[in-house]
């Protein structure tokens, strides 16, 4: 996550005993990180290890629970290397600002 004030560094979504980004599923993460200002934008990605490595993202929605304040990444895309644009990682804006996001991630 990028914000105004400094970004994230890169972050892993896991959660023990889950299974993650599951077909038409809404995957829920939580985080605490310093405060990073007003986000701008994302970088999603997947290593592409085990079976079935394709994922379709529609979006990504990032809540502030301090400041109820919540942003919109749009994607709805693959991240793959057969479909799509062929690659891994996206890099997404909040809507608004350029390209255009709760995790919804399906598995194919």
């Amino acid at each position: 996550m990028y914000g105004a004030a400094q970004d994230s560094g890169k972050r892993a979504l896991v959660k023990q005993g889950e299974n993650l980004f599951e077909r038409k599923q809404l995957s829920t993460f939580e985080m605490e990180l310093a405060d990073l200002g007003k986000i701008s934008k994302i970088r999603i990605e997947h290593d592409n290890a085990g079976g079935g490595g394709a994922w379709y993202l529609d979006f990504v929605t990032i809540a502030n629970a301090t400041t109820a304040e919540k942003d919109t990444f749009l994607c709805d895309d693959w991240l793959d290397k057969k479909k799509g644009n062929k690659q891994l990682f996206r890099v997404l804006w909040a809507e608004g600002g350029g390209n255009a996001t709760e995790t919804n991630i399906a598995e194919e």
